[in-house]
C-alpha cells in the first residue's frame, strides 16, 4: 500500500477517535450536570427545611425577648387602668358619689337631717322652681344629698317658662316666687321656702352685705318636719304682765320648726289649755298672781312643758320666783359682771357664757359657737346646796312640789349656760361703777338651766331675755335662736330636731369661671387619657424595635 493510504487511513481513525471522544464526553458532561442539578435539588430540599426551623425558632426567641415582654406588659397595663377608670366613672355617676371638700363641710348633711330622712314613711317631693340645667349647682348638690338619703325624697323640676301656672296651688303671690324656690309636698301639706333665704346676710364693718350663712339644709329639714307631721305643737306665751313681745324672727323660727304660736291670758282662761305643748313666759315686768301660780302648778304636775326668759332689770317677782324655787331653780337679785374677758364682749356685761354639754346643747357645744347675752341674771341650783336636814324640811312640807297622786316629785337640774368663777351679780344696778362692792354676790352662776322630774315635766330657765332679740341674735350668726329652738324641741321631746346649723360662708372659697371649668373638664376627662394611651402605645411599640 502507498503511504498516502495509510496516511489518509490514520486520519479517519484520528477523526473518528475524535468524534467518539467528543460524544463520550458530552455524555459524561450531560451525567455530571444531571448528577449535580439532582445533589442541587436535594441540597435545596434539605435548605428548605432548615430555613422554616429557623423562622420558628426565630419566632419564639422574639417572644421571650425581655424587650418583648415588658413592652407587653405595659401595653396590659394601659389597657387595665383605662378600663378601671372608666368602669370607676361610671359607677360613681350610677351611684352619684360625691366628697364634699369644702372647708365647712357645705354638702353634708346633719345627722339630724339624716336620722329625719332616713325615718320618712311617707314620699316627700320636692318641687324645684327652675329647670334642671338651670339650677345653682350648689343648691342641687344640697337637693341631691337628700335624694340618696332616702327612696322616699322625689325632687322634681318645674320650669317656670314650660308650667307657669305651677306655683299658683301653693304659693298666695306666684309673681314673687324665684328662681330655684323649692315647694316640699307630701300628701294635703306643703311649705314654700324662697330661695332668696338660702343664703343669710349680714353687715359688716363698712355697712354693706356680705353672705353670712347656708341655709339650704336647715330650711329643707324644718320643711320636711313640717309637711310629714300628724300634729302642730302649740306655745302659749303668756300675757298680762307687759311681758316682751317674740320678734317676727322667733316667731318665724317657731313656725318653720312646726311649732304653732298662740297667747294666752291666764286670768281670762282660768287654765292653762289642755292644747299646751310648752308655756313660754318671756320678760314679764310684772309678778303673776297666786291663782295664776296655782294654774301654772297643775299644768306642770300633769307632765307641763315651760320656758322662761327673765329680765335683770326686774328683781320684784316673789309669786314667780318662788314658782321657780319649787323647781329647785334659785334667781340671784341683780346683774351677772363677768371678770374673765374671755367670757364677754365689749361690756362686762354682755356675757358670752360657757355652753355645757347637755341634751340641750349637745350640737353648739360640739360646734364652737358663742352664745350672747347681754345684762343677765345668774340662776344657781338650790338642789346643790341642800344638807340632809333641808331635804327632810322639803318631804315635810306642802309648797305645791308634790303630784297629782300626792308623791313627791325628784327635780334634776342640769347648768346650760355658765359664768366662770369670777363673776358676781351687781345687786346695785343703780351704782355709778361696776366694780365689786359689799353686797354683790360672788359666782359662779348658770345663765340658763333645764329641768326635768320624774312625772315627764321639764322646765327651761334663761336669766336674759335680751338674747330674743334680733340685733342680738345677729351678733353670733343665729347661734341664740339656735339655743332656744333647741330648748323648745327639748321641751317637746322631739331631740332629733335640735339644731341644724346653718353652714358658715366666712371661709375664703375659690371662685372658678366657667370658661376654666370646661377647660379642666375636657382635660380631665378627654385630653388626659388620651395622652396617657398615646404615651403608653409610643413606649411599646419603642421596646419592641429594641
Amino acid at each position: 500500500m502507498s503511504k498516502k493510504f495509510w496516511k489518509r487511513n490514520k486520519d479517519l481513525e484520528n477523526s473518528i477517535s475524535e468524534d467518539t471522544i467528543r460524544e463520550e464526553g458530552k455524555i459524561s458532561g450531560e451525567e455530571k450536570a444531571s448528577e449535580e442539578n439532582a445533589h442541587g435539588a436535594e441540597e435545596e430540599a434539605a435548605g428548605g427545611t432548615s430555613g422554616d426551623d429557623g423562622k420558628k425558632s426565630g419566632r419564639r426567641q422574639f417572644f421571650k425577648n425581655r424587650h418583648f415582654k415588658k413592652g407587653l406588659f405595659s401595653a396590659v397595663a394601659v389597657v387595665l387602668v383605662l378600663i378601671i377608670a372608666v368602669a370607676a366613672n361610671a359607677l360613681i355617676t350610677w351611684k352619684d358619689f360625691s366628697v364634699d371638700v369644702t372647708s365647712n363641710q357645705l354638702y353634708t348633711l346633719s345627722d339630724q337631717t339624716k336620722s329625719i330622712v332616713k325615718a320618712l314613711d311617707q314620699e316627700v317631693t320636692f318641687y324645684v322652681i327652675n329647670s334642671e340645667s338651670d339650677v345653682n349647682g350648689a343648691y342641687e348638690q344640697i337637693f341631691n344629698e337628700y335624694k340618696k338619703l332616702s327612696s322616699n325624697i322625689k325632687i322634681e323640676y318645674r320650669d317656670p317658662d314650660l308650667y307657669p301656672n305651677f306655683t299658683e296651688e301653693y304659693v298666695d303671690d306666684p309673681e314673687s316666687v324665684s328662681a330655684d324656690s323649692v315647694i316640699v309636698v307630701c300628701g294635703d301639706k306643703s311649705r314654700y321656702i324662697s330661695s332668696d333665704d338660702f343664703i343669710s346676710y349680714s353687715y359688716s364693718s363698712g355697712y354693706s352685705y356680705s353672705a353670712d350663712s347656708l341655709q339650704v339644709e336647715q330650711l329643707l329639714t324644718e320643711a320636711i318636719n313640717y309637711v310629714t307631721s300628724d300634729e302642730t305643737p302649740v306655745v302659749y306665751t303668756l300675757s298680762g304682765h307687759s311681758e316682751k313681745d317674740l320678734s317676727s324672727d322667733v316667731i318665724s323660727s317657731f313656725e318653720g320648726d312646726n311649732y304653732a304660736v298662740e297667747t294666752l291670758s291666764l286670768l281670762s282662761a282660768g287654765a292653762v289649755p289642755d292644747d299646751c305643748d310648752i308655756l313660754l313666759i318671756n320678760g314679764p315686768q310684772t309678778d303673776i298672781t297666786e291663782d295664776e301660780k296655782a294654774q301654772i302648778e297643775t299644768y306642770m304636775a300633769n307632765g307641763g312643758k315651760m320656758y322662761v326668759f327673765l329680765d335683770a332689770s326686774v328683781d320684784d317677782l316673789p309669786q314667780l320666783y318662788s314658782l321657780l324655787e319649787e323647781y329647785d331653780v334659785g334667781v340671784e337679785p341683780g346683774v351677772v359682771v363677768e371678770t374673765d374677758s374671755t367670757m364677754y364682749t365689749q361690756y362686762p356685761i354682755y356675757l358670752l357664757p360657757e355652753i355645757e354639754s347637755s341634751d340641750v346643747t349637745q350640737a353648739q357645744y360640739d360646734s364652737n359657737v358663742y352664745i350672747l347675752a347681754p345684762s343677765a341674771k345668774g340662776l344657781v341650783d338650790l338642789s346643790a346646796g341642800e344638807t340632809d336636814e333641808d331635804t327632810t324640811a322639803a318631804e315635810e312640807s306642802t309648797d305645791g312640789s308634790e303630784d297629782t297622786d300626792g308623791e313627791e316629785n325628784t327635780y334634776t337640774v342640769t347648768s346650760l349656760l355658765s359664768t366662770s368663777d369670777g363673776a358676781y351679780s351687781k345687786v346695785d344696778t343703780d351704782s355709778s361703777t361696776i366694780e365689786k362692792e359689799d353686797g354683790d354676790i360672788d359666782g359662779p352662776f348658770s345663765i340658763a338651766v333645764a329641768v326635768s322630774d320624774d312625772n315627764g315635766g321639764r322646765l327651761i330657765v334663761a336669766g336674759c331675755s335680751n338674747m330674743l332679740e334680733s340685733s342680738i341674735d345677729y351678733a353670733v350668726g343665729g347661734a341664740n335662736t339656735d339655743f332656744v329652738l333647741n330648748g323648745i324641741n327639748y321641751l317637746s321631746q322631739q331631740e332629733s330636731k335640735i339644731s341644724i346649723r346653718a353652714k358658715d360662708l366666712s371661709a375664703d372659697t375659690a371662685i372658678v369661671p366657667a370658661f376654666s371649668q370646661k377647660v379642666t373638664l375636657i382635660g380631665c376627662v378627654f385630653v388626659l387619657p388620651v395622652l396617657l394611651l398615646a404615651a403608653g402605645i409610643v413606649m411599646v411599640v419603642r421596646r419592641r424595635r429594641l
